[in-house]
C-alpha cells in the first residue's frame, strides 16, 4: 500500500513538472524528497473527505496544488528562457570568453566578423541547466511542504464531523420513502396496461374508419333511393293521367331487344314485328331442337373418347360446383354474400337506369290494376 502511494505521488509530480520543460532541457531524473510518513499522511485521506471536498468546490484539492506549482514553474521557464536569450545575444567577450593572442591560430568569425566562441554557447546551456534544476528542487521543497499543510489543515474535515456536514444543494432533500414509490412490477404492469391502450385505440380507430367508409356508402344509395323515388312518383303520375298511352319502348329498344333482334328494322318499308310472333316461332322451334337433340345423343356416345371426355367434363363440373359451394359458404360465413329465403341473392346483368325506370312503371301500373279489379 505504502510502495503504491509513493509511486503515485511520483507520477503526479513528474507529470506536473513535465507541462512545462522546454523541448532543448531534460528534467532532472532525481528530485528532493521530503519525509515519506508526511508524504504517506497527504496522500492517505479519507475517499469520504475527498468526495465532499469535490463535490463542494467540483474539483479536487489536489488540483489547486497542482495549478499552483504548475504556475510557479511556468515562471521560472519564462525566466529562464529570457535570461538565455539575453546571454546568447551578449558579446562571449563581455561574458569572459577570450582568444588566444597567439597569432599563429585562426579563429572562426560570422558574417559581421565577430569571433565565434564555440564553448560559451556549450558554457551557456550546462549553466542554465544547472539553475533550472536548482530552482525547481528548491520550488518542489517549497510547495512539498505547502501541499502538506494545505492537506493537513485547510482541504480536511474531521472525522466526527464528516456524517455531520450537510451541502447546500442537500438542504430540504427527504431521504423518507414514501408509500407510492414505483416498483419494478408496478412499472411492468404499467407498460402492459400502455401497450394494450395504444392496441386497443389503433382498434378503434380502424372501426371508426370502416364505419365511416359504410356511413358515405348508405349516404350515396340512400341519396339514389330518393332520387329515384321522387322520379317514379312523377312517372307514376303522368302514367296514371295518360293509362291509355303506355310507353313500352324499352321492350324493343334496350340492348337485351337489340341483341335478340326484337323490333329490328330490316329495311326503310318493313315494320315492327310483334313480340308474341317472335315468342310464338321460338316456342315452335323447341320440338325440333329436342327431337335433333335425342337423335344426336346416341352418335356421340358411339364415338371414340366420347365417353372419357363426357367423364372428364362431369367431373370437371363436380370439381367447379364444389369450389363454388365453398366459396358460398365462406362468403356467407364472412357476410359478404346476401341471403333470402330462396337462397342466395346473385347480382344479374346490369341494366341502364332507363329500363329500371320502365320496369317500375309497369309493376306500378300491374298493381294499381289489381287493386282496381
Amino acid at each position: 500500500m505504502q510502495a503504491t502511494s509513493e509511486w503515485n505521488v511520483n507520477c503526479q509530480k513528474e507529470k506536473r513538472r513535465s507541462v512545462f520543460f522546454p523541448a532543448r532541457l531534460s528534467p532532472p531524473q532525481t528530485r528532493a524528497r521530503l519525509t515519506e510518513p508526511a508524504i504517506l499522511f497527504v496522500f492517505a485521506m479519507n475517499d469520504a473527505t475527498t468526495s465532499l471536498l469535490t463535490e463542494h468546490f467540483s474539483y479536487t484539492p489536489l488540483s489547486l496544488i497542482d495549478d499552483i506549482i504548475n504556475s510557479i514553474n511556468n515562471l521560472i521557464y519564462q525566466a529562464i528562457s529570457s535570461l538565455e536569450s539575453g546571454l546568447i545575444n551578449t558579446p562571449p567577450e563581455r561574458l569572459g570568453f577570450a582568444h588566444d593572442s597567439n597569432g599563429t591560430v585562426i579563429h572562426e568569425a560570422d558574417e559581421d566578423g565577430n569571433i565565434i566562441y564555440p564553448e560559451a554557447k556549450l558554457e551557456i546551456e550546462n549553466g542554465l541547466h544547472q539553475l533550472e534544476t536548482l530552482l525547481e528542487a528548491n520550488v518542489d521543497k517549497a510547495f512539498d511542504k505547502l501541499e502538506i499543510y494545505v492537506l493537513r489543515n485547510i482541504f480536511t474535515v474531521p472525522d466526527d464531523l464528516l456524517s455531520w456536514v450537510k451541502l447546500k444543494h442537500y438542504e430540504g432533500l427527504s431521504f423518507n420513502s414514501s408509500s407510492d414509490v414505483p416498483t419494478p412490477e408496478t412499472i411492468q404492469a404499467q407498460r402492459k396496461k400502455l401497450l394494450e391502450t395504444k392496441k386497443f385505440n389503433r382498434t378503434l380507430k380502424d372501426e371508426c374508419a370502416r364505419n365511416d367508409a359504410v356511413i358515405s356508402q348508405l349516404k350515396s344509395i340512400v341519396a339514389t333511393l330518393d332520387t329515384s323515388k321522387t322520379n317514379s312518383k312523377a312517372e307514376a303520375t303522368e302514367a296514371t293521367k295518360d293509362s291509355n298511352q303506355l310507353d313500352l319502348s324499352f321492350l324493343t329498344s334496350s340492348p337485351a331487344a337489340r341483341q335478340l333482334r326484337v323490333g329490328v328494322d330490316a329495311g326503310s318499308n318493313s315494320k315492327h314485328a310483334p313480340l308474341t310472333t317472335n315468342t310464338a316461332f321460338i316456342l315452335s322451334q323447341l320440338p325440333a331442337l329436342q327431337a335433333t337433340l335425342a337423335q344426336l345423343r346416341p352418335k356421340l356416345a358411339a364415338l371414340p373418347g366420347s365417353l372419357e371426355q363426357m367423364e372428364s367434363k362431369t367431373k370437371r363440373d363436380e370439381r367447379k360446383e364444389y369450389i363454388e359451394s365453398r366459396i358460398r359458404l365462406h362468403l356467407e360465413r364472412a357476410g359478404q354474400l346476401a341471403m333470402s329465403d330462396d337462397g342466395p341473392v346473385v347480382a344479374g346483368r346490369r341494366i341502364d337506369i332507363s329500363e329500371a325506370q320502365a320496369l317500375e312503371n309497369v309493376a306500378n301500373m300491374l298493381a294499381q290494376e289489381k287493386k282496381s279489379s
